[in-house]
C-alpha cells in the first residue's frame, strides 16, 4: 500500500500536515498539490482549527519538483503549451495559506529549494531549523521564480536581499535566514516542531479565532494592493510555462546531471517575452 504523499492531522485546535515523501526529499508532487488545497479548505471550513502548521517529514522541507519530471519536461522541445496542458504550475484551482482564514506557520525543517522555498513566502509566520538550507534556485535551471515570489520577498526582506537570492540561487542557512528577516526565527531542528506547538498554542489559546481570522485577512488584504498578488502569481504561472519551454531549462538539468557548468544561450534582449516589463520600465526608456 503506498503512503499517502500529505499527513493531516488535528490536535488541540491546530492541523498539522506534513508533506511526507522523504525519500525523494518530500519533492512536490501531484499529489501534494491537491492535498493541500484539499486539506486547506477543510482547515478553513473546520471551527475545530484556530492554526496550520505545515512542515516536511524527514531531514527535507521540500526540495521543490522531481528532477527527473523536470529534465523529460525541459528536453521535450514543443509549442509553447496552452492554460489547460498538464505543467508544474498549470493554472488550477489552488487554495493558497494567505487565503484561509486561520493563520499558517510553515515549520521549514530542512532543505527547502525552489518551490519548497516559494510555498513558504504564502504563509503568515515561517519558523526554520538551524540546520535548514532555503535556496530559490529557479536561476541555476533556466527557470523564473513561482508563487509570487517576486511580489512577497521583496516585501519581506526588501529589494537588494531580495536580487542577492534570486540571482544568484544560492542556499541560506536557516540560520542567516532568520538574520535576514526571511523567517520569523531559527532553532535547532529537534527543537523545532516543539517551538511551531508553542507558537500556535498560543495563537490558539490565548487570541479570539474571530479577531484573529480578521486580522489575518486585514493584513494581507492591505499588503495585496486590489488582488496585485494574485496577478504576479496568474503571471508566474505563465512565465514558468514559458520557461521550461525556453532556451536554458533542459540545458540547465543536463548540466546538474551530467555534473558540469551549464552553457548558457546568450540573451537577447529584444527577444526576451513582456513578463513583468510593466514594471521593469516605469519610464518607459530603452
Amino acid at each position: 500500500m503506498q503512503m499517502s504523499h500529505l499527513l493531516f492531522e488535528i490536535q488541540d485546535h491546530i492541523a498539522t500536515l506534513t508533506l511526507n515523501n522523504p525519500e525523494q526529499r518530500n519533492a512536490y508532487s501531484p499529489e501534494m498539490a491537491v492535498k493541500l488545497t484539499q486539506y486547506l479548505r477543510q482547515c478553513d471550513r473546520d471551527p475545530d482549527v484556530r492554526v496550520v502548521i505545515i512542515t516536511g517529514a524527514g531531514d527535507s522541507f521540500c526540495v521543490g519538483l522531481d528532477l527527473n519530471d523536470v529534465r523529460e519536461r525541459g528536453e521535450g522541445k514543443k509549442e509553447q503549451p496552452t492554460e489547460t496542458e498538464d505543467h508544474p504550475t498549470q493554472r488550477v484551482l489552488r487554495t493558497y495559506p494567505f487565503q484561509i482564514s486561520k493563520p499558517v506557520i510553515c515549520a521549514i525543517n530542512g532543505s527547502a529549494g525552489g518551490f519548497g522555498a516559494a510555498y513558504p513566502l504564502t504563509c503568515d509566520i515561517r519558523l526554520a531549523a538551524n540546520e535548514a538550507n532555503i535556496a530559490f534556485s529557479f536561476v541555476k535551471w533556466g527557470l523564473i521564480p513561482e508563487m509570487g515570489t517576486t511580489w512577497t520577498l521583496p516585501r519581506l526582506i526588501g529589494i537588494e536581499k531580495t536580487s542577492d537570492l534570486l540571482l544568484t540561487g544560492r542556499k541560506v542557512s536557516g540560520t542567516e535566514a532568520a538574520s535576514m528577516g526571511l523567517v520569523l526565527r531559527s532553532v535547532p531542528r529537534v527543537e523545532l516542531m516543539d517551538e511551531a506547538r508553542r507558537l500556535a498554542k498560543e495563537i490558539a489559546e490565548g487570541s479570539s479565532p474571530t479577531a484573529v481570522s480578521i486580522v489575518k485577512r486585514m493584513t494581507w488584504g492591505r499588503m495585496m494592493d486590489e488582488g496585485e498578488l494574485y496577478r504576479a502569481i496568474y503571471e508566474d504561472d505563465d512565465v514558468i510555462s514559458w520557461a521550461f519551454n525556453g532556451p536554458d531549462a533542459a540545458e540547465g538539468n543536463a548540466a546538474f546531471f551530467e555534473k558540469r557548468p551549464a552553457n548558457w544561450v546568450a540573451v537577447d534582449p529584444d527577444t526576451l517575452p513582456d513578463f513583468g516589463k510593466r514594471n521593469a520600465n516605469p519610464f518607459g526608456l530603452g
